[in-house]
């Protein structure tokens, strides 16, 4: 909630685009999820202190429980406006330049409350701000107690979701966050055995920290879950100015690591040697990286097609394009050539911007390798997007190369195409077109 809530607060439009692309469905999910969940914790231990179950259905009857003279919880209710919640379950908001409409049935009348959108989004903030000040003192209380993270992840009363919640915690920094943990079992001829994933994401980190990083997490979480010495564990960073990176280490070397047998450095020698490692450098460039993050490259429509879904695949050395296109007048081969040379000259020129994760070429020069996709009717998914001769909707995929390499291949449908290349210029025909 609260990297969505950075994103519409850094977002270049008003408030009232900013209400209909974030803050309405911000709001919806903070009720209907985390503030729900946070009333449904309470609920739970005045159900654990009555030794009756005290649940209640749905967020109305969660409020108005706990809302009353007897629990005494109505400065935290009080903050879910219900009058906005009634409108938003029902689906009755209108956005009219800065008033933002809710209607909503009480009984058997519809009743209509209006709001500006700064109002909204204060209230939208201070909801925010309440469900996290309520997570917090939970937090508060099991740092009273010295209640540690091993008591929670080995307690067999404990949920599973609870024990991974509290495990990805315990992995996390300042900066760096563990998004995911989960296992994957290795079956085959040779291997038969459990690989534990992780995944962090947060600043951006150089080589030798994420390694660092990585290694204490590893052995935490061999510590932690008891792993036995065959397993292995992935460890894997996603940063903005930082290419995904990850490195897999064998239990035994984290073995040896945590009884002292090897340090850090000669783990990290181990890892490097074994090949299973990507590891990339921060990109130095000087980006704005949610302009990156926003970018896009917009569509081109004339009466002869229609080019959509451009996208920048360029690396380091060569500017390169990929797009889908629909052919509205396209009847044989000849036709397809045709707006083919325009579409490849329109988009020749298209300047590309670059990543902030990574360098690539990128500018105002002409690109050096374009692959297109064609189609004669538009369609989003399904059969009709296959790239199969058994689909009649399908053309060609096309490959532009000002080198004649053509580097980017598809061996899955290769053998189903016809290819034919014409100097600069591959066309992959389906062979029933």
């Amino acid at each position: 909630m609260e990297e969505r809530i950075t994103l519409m607060n850094r977002f270049r439009g008003n408030e009232e685009l900013k209400a209909k692309i974030f803050s309405v469905n911000i709001l919806n999910d903070l009720l209907n999820i985390a503030f729900s969940n946070s009333l449904k914790l309470i609920i739970e231990f005045y159900s654990l202190m009555s030794n009756k179950d005290q649940y209640q259905k749905d967020l109305s009857a969660q409020i108005n429980y706990l809302a009353s003279p007897k629990r005494g919880y109505n400065k935290y209710t009080d903050l879910a406006d219900s009058n906005v919640r009634n409108a938003i379950s029902h689906g009755g908001i209108k956005i009219n330049g800065s008033t933002i409409h809710f209607t909503f049935r009480k009984g058997q009348n519809y009743l209509n409350h209006q709001l500006t959108v700064y109002e909204f989004k204060d209230s939208l903030l201070q909801l925010f701000d309440g469900v996290s000040a309520n997570l917090l003192s939970w937090f508060g209380y099991l740092c009273e107690e010295n209640i540690t993270y091993n008591e929670i992840y080995e307690n067999q009363n404990i949920l599973e979701d609870t024990s991974l919640f509290f495990e990805k915690l315990s992995l996390s920094t300042l900066l760096t966050d563990c998004d995911r943990v989960w296992e994957t079992k290795i079956n085959n001829q040779d291997t038969k055995k459990v690989q534990i994933n992780v995944e962090f994401s947060g600043v951006d980190l150089d080589i030798n920290s994420r390694i660092f990083i990585g290694l204490h997490t590893a052995e935490r979480i061999f510590q932690l879950r008891k792993l036995p010495l065959k397993d292995s564990i992935m460890i894997s960073f996603h940063s903005p100015k930082v290419v995904n990176s990850f490195f897999t280490v064998d239990c035994s070397v984290i073995d040896d690591l945590s009884k002292g047998r090897i340090n850090a450095e000669e783990a990290s020698k181990i890892i490097w040697n074994s090949g299973n490692i990507l590891m990339f450098p921060i990109n130095e460039e000087n980006r704005n990286e949610f302009e990156d993050f926003f970018r896009y490259y917009p569509d081109f429509e004339n009466e002869d097609f229609y080019i959509t879904e451009i996208e920048d695949i360029s690396n380091e050395n060569q500017k390169r394009l990929k797009a889908v296109v629909y052919l509205k007048r396209a009847k044989r081969k000849r036709h397809v050539q045709e707006a083919v040379e325009s579409i490849l000259d329109r988009l020749k020129l298209l300047e590309n911007y670059g990543f902030s994760s990574h360098k690539v070429k990128h500018g105002k020069m002409q690109a050096d390798i374009i692959y297109l996709i064609l189609y004669k009717k538009e369609v989003r998914r399904g059969k009709e997007r296959a790239l199969l001769p058994s689909n009649s909707n399908f053309i060609a995929q096309i490959q532009y190369d000002v080198d004649m390499k053509f580097p980017i291949q598809n061996n899955f449908i290769n053998g189903y195409l016809k290819k034919r290349r014409e100097k600069t210029i591959e066309y992959n025909w389906n062979p029933n077109f």
